[in-house]
């Protein structure tokens, strides 16, 4: 091995200075109180490589000033104040200064009045434009414009960021009152300060409020020379003046929170790793317990999910509280709750012991589990501490419910869970590690930074992990965080026997066997990793493992693979001795994968859906704003608003925000007096300021929307919990206990139950003329469970005595429906188990022919159960839930949750009862594709989606497409949906099962984003969102796709509607010219094209079998289209005849056989390994007969085609035109052929996936012109020669010319060529109304409609294209679809498509067209050339 080259002088003093950069910001941070999203030190490093020095004179100065200042620190603040400002930060001039109380004229007029609090914010101090004069603005708002920082100072002594008295009523801190005035006046940053404490305020616009307080007390020492240059580094005048935006503080501080998803992420991470400490340490002191006499968890019959659960509360409540105390919802600054019960204080008490005696001396204490549990009963039932006057609610709150787990909270002694894991528990939540390599860094966590939403998923990542109790040893593997394996020693050592000592080997076979979803790291990176350790490092790993294990035999066994074990939080190895209490992955929630929805998202998806429910006249009426008019107060609290699949409640929290703003405007214009005390002169997007959620007007309607509005389900016991937490998140009140939600937020399956009363009425999921067996006795039931639930949301009260009443008035509402629950389960286990499928039923002893229709058999049983005198407790009533049961897990997958329907009159009787289902309807479903239900659901709950759900439409949709369905059952008839999807709702199987079957019932799309990124780095997938309307929608109103405006509505494919149907349907005289490349299914077919040549000069022969093979990578990247790969084809040969060649045969043999045996595969692609499980022997037929054919990628977002010799095999992954047309290739290449692709195809993570029968032989191709062949062939030829100058591909092309920045000539030559192209194109078609811009020209149809081409860049949902503009390619899509319609009634007509009458075509599509006076013409004359016979309507066997 060679040596290292000897690092550089200059690269070593680089790197030093580099390192020296990020000390000094880590010193001055760890120095800074910080409160609210900061400066980040990515952000840090790039604008300040090295902080800003202070000059040796200005040293000086600085100490004798700090002197002076020190002698009277009361008399000498305002000059010392003075020198800060003016000379050390450079403001000179552009200071406006008060001194003392005297007037400022300029200051004045920025002067707040706060009328609800009778005080007033008067600003002391101010950086302005230089040379500016507030005092001769001519107004208030025109003197803020001029403002750079606000600035107040405050008495010496008086911490800026502790809440004081004086000031009429208002005790908020001086920081917070400043954050208010800045607000108002829209400027973002301000200063306030005693002298010694300098605490700098961020107050964004609809943002929270940022401290960050810097102590000049120690200035004048050396060892605090880097807060000093921090400060003046921040704060110097040239920040402000002399730096675009983007590097201005304000633009440094909006940076650094956009970075804050890499937060939300590794807060995720982080909280379920302290789970699965905690989980750990339950059960090591578990183990500890029993060693005393304690029977144990497992023998009381806690299982290691209950365990799980248990651990995940405890997390829950520690974020829940540490947020509550960060943003002043909890006592933090009082002495006695920061001494003896704060979570955010506990972590620093346990830090400092660690730092003192040593983070293992934690181990031997367990008073920090003590004072966590203290915390939680305090919280739960309220505790009084008469000698310090201190005293804090009872907030109850199922979460915090110490019966919950009593085997955690409740017994004597407590499980003694060690103070190291309390403070690694603790640090997870409020240290987080971001970023990778050199940029890892540690921030200290701010909850106000932190939205409600960010909270809930960080609680919702833990729904995708249970617990489990190892039955052998187990040890956690290295591996990308959330993903990583959990698996046997025995595995790891059976792999380490196999490899016979070779460390590559072993690397490999790890790496093999755990590769999904993700590997543990390269094989490269294993074999690094599981290499022999040498004598001190072995020394070192074995302390390490025996420090877990307490097992040395356990210890040996293990350290051969202790280089791929991962640390926990405490920096030891994960080994999960046998019968120990571990975390992995759960099958329930692994499929449909979790995504962080950020707040903006969800508040757009609740904007556009309650807007027309708060507004009458309102958006569903006119488009003009203006005209819009608020409701009543008393409307807003009667709508009724759900999630289907609440997860939790980002949603619900955005619509509780939202209507809680319109319902305090609608006080406001009642006259209610604080609503127009709290809005008297503020903006609306103060509104949303997060300081402003504590306020008591906010608190009140937050609290009323969510007990009259609010509703939510999810499958998940956990999340309803979640959920919970996340609504009292965002309506605490300091003084009163936390919202009753138990009747609000419920844990079932949505798509699983009944929806209607019918249903219940008739004993049947499908309503038809079936006895009304519980007509009148369910209405009467229903009724009476409807006033007894409105009873709940009317008990006034908001203590502890409130809230117990609700809580019993809800278990007799429960208790009440018991019965009528137990028919619905009945019913939905009828349809779930008449859907099982198998040969032999479960349900019968017997066996015998499988049973259809279980319904009648649930409606005898329901007689029964419903008779007069039946008790709860009775035989006949018990069998009947035991049938219930049994039906209910037919076919339940392994690890799936218990199967609970969720029967909506029943649960929510006042909203289904009284107004006919809800109001409205948001949320973001889960996605699972349609591939993938039956295995994750079960082969029954498929069918029963197919044909309760989707009215028997079948079809491999996504899991989103039943819950569109599901969530308009649920809606009343005027009601609103908002929804987020993946894109694949509007394409294919899953548009036909959702969107087009809504269509046809009426249901109107009135705004929808097509396609869009998700907005999070962490999940690359496209998304949609859609917002329907049952009620009718004005024709002064809008419909908006994206961005623009939808004059004719939205279609089904969410682009813009047409005049046209959809539907499209493949032409005849489009067949056997367009094909999918060969599906080789082998890579070992492949090989390097100087291989194949060397097999070539060898034998002759191999020119027989051996190709280029071109994919559409090559297409699109490779400057000629080349490739550097070739390919062996055996043609169609037999076995033997392939055995002759015998390097290729030999090959294949090797490389592809092994893989092809495998069952995953079809039965040919097995049996005839050595040939292409796709040929294509049609497609090379027809190019055989000429020198160039005409390729595109399948899989592409540049969509084009170009020309290439026909020489290659054509991978699958290339779409094939068995053409050599230039007026094919020009066609191809045009406007009216990309919108075309892009209505017809799908897409795959934001590329088209371009499929013949669905984009090519549908298009309705234009007799071709000369024009159309010039057009091509210019293109080509000019395209080819660019590629080859420049020297890249199609998409770098493509990417310049869709760029409105790129003007080179020569990318600007190749639009004009398209152009022309687009022009040539709609002239063969005939349109030459679209061509004719004095609009003199009269279309070729009657329904035609004129619109201009409008080349230029578009805003599109493919991102920025050089193209056709909206309404033109809108109406060329039209002309496409109705040529297509009547070409294909033409062809219906002469009997072309076979089994296909006319008759059988206009049943399934009503509108399809007449057949042309052309067609009916040859078919006249096809008759008389038979004789006149005709064999029925458009019988094909006429013609054949």
């Amino acid at each position: 091995m060679s040596p290292r080259r000897p690092m550089s002088a200059g690269v070593a003093a680089a790197k030093a200075q580099a390192a020296d950069g990020r000390r000094q910001h880590q010193e001055w941070l760890d120095l800074t109180e910080v409160s609210g999203p900061f400066l980040t030190m990515p952000v840090l490093l790039r604008a300040w490589p090295q902080l800003d020095a202070l000059e040796e004179d200005e040293r000086a100065r600085l100490r004798a000033r700090h002197a002076d200042w020190q002698t009277d620190t009361t008399a000498g603040r305002d000059e010392w104040v003075a020198y800060v400002l003016g000379r050390l930060l450079c403001w000179d001039d552009a200071l406006a200064f008060r001194q003392g109380d005297s007037e400022h004229h300029g200051l004045d007029r920025l002067t707040l009045r706060v009328a609800e609090h009778n005080t007033e914010v008067r600003p002391d101090f101010a950086l302005v434009e230089p040379d500016t004069d507030l005092a001769v603005e001519p107004d208030a708002e025109s003197a803020a414009k001029r403002v750079r920082l606000l600035g107040m100072t405050v008495p010496s002594g008086t911490a800026p960021t502790a809440r004081v008295g004086g000031g009429g009523d208002w005790s908020a801190a001086p920081a917070d009152r400043l954050a208010r005035l800045l607000r108002h006046h829209g400027v973002p940053l301000g200063l306030v300060t005693d002298g010694r404490w300098w605490c700098l305020v961020w107050a964004p616009l609809g943002g929270v409020t940022t401290t960050a307080v810097f102590d000049s007390i120690g200035w004048n020492e050396r060892a605090e020379r880097n807060v000093v240059r921090a400060f003046v580094s921040l704060l110097r005048r040239r920040r402000f003046f002399e730096y675009d935006d983007a590097e201005t503080l304000v633009g440094l501080l909006k940076a650094s929170v956009a970075a804050g998803e890499d937060v939300t992420e590794a807060l995720g991470v982080q909280v379920r790793q302290a789970v699965e400490l905690l989980v750990d340490a339950i059960g090591r002191a578990d183990v500890r317990a029993v060693e005393h006499g304690a029977p144990g968890l497992h023998a009381s019959g806690v299982s290691a999910g209950e365990v799980y659960r248990g651990a995940v509360a405890v997390m829950m409540r520690v974020v829940f509280l540490l947020f509550a105390e960060e943003r002043g919802l909890l006592p933090a600054d009082n002495e006695v709750y920061a001494r003896s019960y704060s979570a955010r204080f506990l972590r620093d008490e346990l830090k400092a012991r660690a730092d003192e005696e040593g983070e293992t001396s934690l181990e031997h204490t367990t008073s920090a589990w003590h004072r966590l549990i203290a915390l939680f009963h305090a919280v739960h039932g309220g505790v009084d501490h008469p000698g310090s006057g201190f005293h804090l609610p009872a907030y109850d709150g199922s979460i915090f419910d110490p019966d919950k787990y009593p085997w955690l909270e409740r017994t004597t002694p407590l499980l003694p869970i060690d103070d190291r894991t309390v403070l690694h528990m603790l640090q997870a939540v409020q240290e987080v590690r971001v970023g990778k390599g050199k940029d890892r860094e540690v921030r200290t966590l701010s909850f106000r930074a932190l939205d409600v939403e960010q909270i809930g998923y960080v609680y919702e990542g833990l729904l995708s992990f249970d617990g489990r109790r190892a039955t052998e040893h187990m040890v956690g593997l290295i591996g990308p965080e959330g993903l990583e394996h959990e698996v046997t020693l025995r595995e790891l050592e059976a792999l380490a026997a196999k490899a016979g000592g070779s460390v590559k080997t072993l690397a490999t076979s790890i790496h093999e066997k755990w590769k999904d979803p993700k590997p543990p790291a390269t094989a490269g990176q294993l074999e690094k990793k599981l290499a022999p350790l040498g004598t001190e490092d072995a020394a070192e790993a074995r302390r390490r493992l025996n420090a877990v294990t307490k097992d040395p035999a356990l210890t040996e066994r293990l350290l051969p693979f202790v280089g791929i074990l991962r640390d926990d939080l405490r920096g030891l190895p994960t080994v999960i001795p046998n019968g120990a209490l571990y975390v992995t992955e759960s099958s329930l929630r692994k499929n449909t994968g979790t995504h962080y929805t950020p707040r903006f998202l969800a508040e757009e998806v609740v904007l556009h859906a309650l807007e027309p429910l708060v507004y009458e006249p309102g958006p569903l009426q006119t488009a003009d704003t203006g005209e819009w008019r608020l409701k009543s107060a008393d409307q807003i609290l009667d709508l009724k608003v759900a999630d289907i699949a609440m997860g939790s409640a980002a949603f619900l929290v955005a619509a509780c925000r939202y209507l809680g703003d319109r319902l305090i405007e609608a006080w406001e214009s009642e006259g209610r007096a604080d609503a127009m005390a709290y809005r008297a002169g503020r903006a609306v997007d103060a509104l949303t300021a997060a300081d402003a959620e504590q306020d008591p007007v906010v608190v009140e309607a937050r609290r009323q929307i969510i007990e009259h509005c609010l509703y939510g389900v999810d499958i998940n016991p956990m999340a309803v919990e979640m959920a919970k937490l996340s609504l009292w998140l965002v309506s605490m009140d300091p003084g009163r206990p936390f919202t009753f939600l138990d009747d609000r937020l419920v844990a079932g399956d949505s798509l699983l139950g009944v929806h209607d009363m019918e249903q219940i009425q008739s004993v049947h999921m499908k309503p038809d003329q079936q006895t009304d067996i519980l007509a009148e006795q369910a209405r009467q039931l229903v009724d009476q469970l409807t006033r007894e639930r409105l009873a709940i949301t009317a008990i006034k009260g908001v203590d502890l005595p409130a809230l117990q009443e609700k809580r019993e008035r809800l278990e007799e509402v429960n208790r009440h429906s018991r019965r009528l629950r137990l028919v619905g389960d009945l019913i939905a286990g009828a349809a779930l188990a008449t859907c099982a499928s198998g040969r032999v039923p479960w349900y019968e002893e017997e066996g015998g022919e499988r049973v259809r229709d279980l319904f009648p058999r649930a409606a005898w049983i329901v007689q029964r159960i419903m008779e007069d005198g039946v008790e709860d407790d009775s035989e006949v009533v018990r069998a009947a839930r035991a049938t219930a049961e049994e039906w209910l897990g037919a076919e339940l997958p392994e690890g799936a949750l218990e199967r609970r329907p969720v029967h909506w009159p029943l649960v929510f009787p006042e909203v289904f009862s009284r107004g006919g289902g809800f109001d409205a309807i948001v949320g973001n479903p889960p996605f699972l594709g349609g591939q993938k239900l039956t295995g994750a659901m079960g082969d029954a709950y498929r069918e029963y989606m197919v044909d309760y759900l989707a009215g028997g439409k079948r079809g491999s949709a996504d899991l989103v497409a039943y819950f569109e369905l599901r969530a308009h059952e649920l809606l009343n008839g005027s009601g609103q949906t908002g929804l987020i999807a993946t894109n694949t709702l509007a394409q294919g199987d899953t548009r036909e099962v959702g969107l087009d079957q809504l269509d046809l019932a009426g249901v109107v799309i009135r705004r929808a984003i097509k396609s869009a990124p998700w907005p999070s780095s962490s999940a690359v997938l496209e998304y949609c969102a859609v917002w329907t309307s049952g009620a009718v929608i004005a024709d002064n109103a809008t419909c908006v796709l994206g961005k623009s405006v939808a004059p004719k509505g939205i279609s089904t494919s969410l682009t813009p509607a047409t005049r046209e149907r959809f539907w499209g349907e493949p032409l005849l005289s489009n067949g056997g010219l367009c094909f999918q490349g060969s599906i080789v299914l082998g890579l070992g077919f492949t090989m390097p094209e100087s291989e194949a040549h060397a097999w070539i000069e060898q034998d002759q022969r191999y020119g027989e079998i051996l190709f280029p093979y071109l994919n559409g990578q090559d297409v699109n990247g490779h400057p000629e289209h080349g490739t550097v790969r070739w390919v062996i084809n055996f043609h169609d040969w037999s076995e033997s005849r392939a055995g002759e060649y015998a390097l290729a045969y030999g090959k294949v043999l090797r490389d592809v056989k092994p893989e092809r045996l495998k069952v995953k595969f079809s039965k040919s692609a097995r049996e005839q390994w050595w040939l292409y499980e796709r040929r294509r022997p049609e497609l090379y037929q027809r190019l055989a007969v000429n020198e160039r054919c005409i390729v595109m990628t399948r899989h592409t977002h540049t969509v084009m085609p170009v020309m290439v010799p026909t020489g290659p095999v054509f991978s699958e992954a290339t779409v094939v035109f068995a053409s050599n047309s230039y007026e094919l290739l020009a066609l191809l290449s045009s406007a009216p052929h990309y919108w075309w692709a892009i209505d017809r195809a799908s897409t795959m993570k934001g590329d088209l996936r371009y499929t013949p029968t669905d984009v090519f032989e549908t298009l309705a191709r234009p007799p071709f012109t000369s024009r159309l062949r010039v057009a091509g062939i210019h293109l080509d030829a000019y395209r080819r020669e660019l590629m080859r100058s420049r020297n890249v591909g199609l998409t770098e092309i493509y990417n310049l010319f869709h760029r409105s920045d790129c003007q080179d000539g020569d990318v600007v030559e190749l639009r004009q060529i398209h152009k022309e192209v687009d022009v040539a194109a709609i002239e063969a078609y005939g349109w030459h109304d679209l061509l004719d811009n004095d609009g003199e020209t009269a279309p070729v149809h009657p329904t035609h409609e004129t619109y201009p081409l409008d080349h230029s860049f578009h805003e599109t949902d493919q991102g920025t294209r050089y193209t056709i503009g909206l309404l033109a390619r809108t109406e060329i899509i039209d002309r496409l679809r109705q040529l297509n319609h009547q070409a294909y009634a033409d062809e219906v007509h002469l009997g072309l498509h076979k089994g296909v009458t006319e008759k059988k075509a206009r049943e399934k599509y009503p509108d399809l067209p007449p057949p042309s006076p052309e067609a009916i013409r040859k078919r006249k004359e096809q008759l008389a050339a038979r004789g006149g016979s005709d064999f029925g309507e458009g019988a094909e066997g006429a013609l054949f």
